[in-house]
Protein backbone atom coordinates (compact mmCIF):
# COMPACT_ATOMS: atom_id res chain seq x y z
CA UNK A 1 0.00 0.00 0.00
CA UNK A 2 2.43 2.74 1.15
CA UNK A 3 4.77 1.91 -2.57
CA UNK A 4 1.57 2.12 -4.56
CA UNK A 5 0.86 5.61 -2.64
CA UNK A 6 4.34 6.80 -3.32
CA UNK A 7 4.32 5.81 -6.81
CA UNK A 8 0.94 7.90 -7.34
CA UNK A 9 2.14 10.75 -5.69
CA UNK A 10 5.25 10.75 -8.00
CA UNK A 11 2.92 10.11 -11.22
CA UNK A 12 1.01 13.11 -9.73
CA UNK A 13 4.05 15.44 -9.05
CA UNK A 14 5.25 14.45 -12.86
CA UNK A 15 1.90 15.43 -14.39
CA UNK A 16 1.70 18.63 -12.22
CA UNK A 17 5.00 19.60 -13.58
CA UNK A 18 4.48 19.11 -16.95
CA UNK A 19 1.39 21.05 -17.43
CA UNK A 20 2.94 24.10 -15.53
CA UNK A 21 5.45 23.92 -18.17
CA UNK A 22 2.85 23.76 -20.72
CA UNK A 23 1.23 26.50 -18.91
CA UNK A 24 4.20 28.62 -19.14
CA UNK A 25 4.93 28.10 -23.02
CA UNK A 26 1.34 29.46 -23.73
CA UNK A 27 2.40 32.94 -22.07
CA UNK A 28 2.84 35.46 -24.69
CA UNK A 29 6.26 37.00 -23.94
CA UNK A 30 6.53 39.87 -21.47
CA UNK A 31 6.72 43.40 -22.57
CA UNK A 32 7.28 46.77 -20.71
CA UNK A 33 4.58 49.54 -20.88
CA UNK A 34 5.46 51.69 -17.95
CA UNK A 35 8.67 53.34 -16.98
CA UNK A 36 9.31 55.31 -13.28
CA UNK A 37 11.43 57.63 -12.31
CA UNK A 38 12.56 57.17 -8.56
CA UNK A 39 13.80 60.64 -6.78
CA UNK A 40 12.74 62.95 -3.81
CA UNK A 41 9.98 65.72 -3.36
CA UNK A 42 12.50 68.67 -3.64
CA UNK A 43 13.82 67.48 -7.18
CA UNK A 44 9.79 67.59 -9.13
CA UNK A 45 8.28 71.07 -10.09
CA UNK A 46 4.88 70.27 -9.84
CA UNK A 47 2.47 72.16 -13.00
CA UNK A 48 -0.73 74.13 -11.75
CA UNK A 49 -3.12 71.30 -13.01
CA UNK A 50 -3.26 68.18 -14.32
CA UNK A 51 -3.33 69.53 -17.99
CA UNK A 52 0.31 70.43 -17.53
CA UNK A 53 3.92 68.66 -17.11
CA UNK A 54 6.14 68.02 -13.98
CA UNK A 55 9.25 68.42 -14.53
CA UNK A 56 12.41 66.57 -12.50
CA UNK A 57 15.57 68.45 -12.19
CA UNK A 58 19.14 67.34 -11.89
CA UNK A 59 17.99 64.24 -13.35
CA UNK A 60 21.42 63.59 -15.72
CA UNK A 61 20.36 59.90 -16.29
CA UNK A 62 16.43 59.96 -17.12
CA UNK A 63 15.65 59.03 -20.22
CA UNK A 64 12.63 61.53 -20.03
CA UNK A 65 13.01 64.56 -17.18
CA UNK A 66 9.83 66.20 -18.48
CA UNK A 67 6.22 64.40 -18.45
CA UNK A 68 2.90 65.08 -19.51
CA UNK A 69 0.16 64.76 -16.90
CA UNK A 70 -3.78 63.94 -17.71
CA UNK A 71 -6.66 63.59 -15.92
CA UNK A 72 -6.74 60.37 -14.99
CA UNK A 73 -3.19 60.70 -13.60
CA UNK A 74 -2.72 59.61 -9.84
CA UNK A 75 -2.06 61.73 -7.09
CA UNK A 76 -0.82 59.46 -3.99
CA UNK A 77 0.04 60.80 -0.81
CA UNK A 78 1.10 57.96 1.96
CA UNK A 79 -1.06 55.82 0.66
CA UNK A 80 -4.14 58.12 -0.17
CA UNK A 81 -5.37 59.20 -3.53
CA UNK A 82 -5.40 63.24 -3.16
CA UNK A 83 -5.37 66.18 -5.25
CA UNK A 84 -2.32 67.58 -7.22
CA UNK A 85 -2.76 70.54 -5.54
CA UNK A 86 -2.45 68.92 -1.86
CA UNK A 87 0.46 66.63 -3.32
CA UNK A 88 2.42 69.69 -4.51
CA UNK A 89 1.50 71.57 -0.97
CA UNK A 90 3.27 68.60 0.99
CA UNK A 91 6.34 68.29 -1.57
CA UNK A 92 6.88 71.87 -1.03
CA UNK A 93 6.45 71.80 2.45
CA UNK A 94 8.45 68.17 3.29
CA UNK A 95 11.69 67.87 1.58
CA UNK A 96 13.82 65.01 0.50
CA UNK A 97 10.91 62.30 0.68
CA UNK A 98 10.94 59.89 -1.08
CA UNK A 99 8.77 60.42 -4.71
CA UNK A 100 7.99 57.67 -7.63
CA UNK A 101 6.75 58.87 -10.71
CA UNK A 102 5.47 56.49 -13.18
CA UNK A 103 4.87 56.46 -17.04
CA UNK A 104 3.63 55.06 -20.16
CA UNK A 105 6.35 54.36 -22.13
CA UNK A 106 4.03 54.72 -25.32
CA UNK A 107 3.32 58.55 -24.73
CA UNK A 108 5.14 59.76 -22.14
CA UNK A 109 2.04 60.47 -19.57
CA UNK A 110 2.08 60.12 -16.14
CA UNK A 111 -0.14 57.07 -14.61
CA UNK A 112 0.73 57.94 -11.04
CA UNK A 113 2.90 59.97 -8.48
CA UNK A 114 3.22 58.48 -5.14
CA UNK A 115 5.06 60.38 -2.08
CA UNK A 116 5.10 57.42 1.01
CA UNK A 117 4.66 59.47 3.23
CA UNK A 118 3.73 63.15 4.42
Amino acid sequence: MNSIFKTLMATLLVAVAGAGGAVRAQLPPATVIEGAVETTTDAVIFPAGLDGRVQVRGCEGCAHSTLQLDRNTQCILAGRVVSLRELAANAQQNSARPLTISYRLRDLVVSRIVVLEK
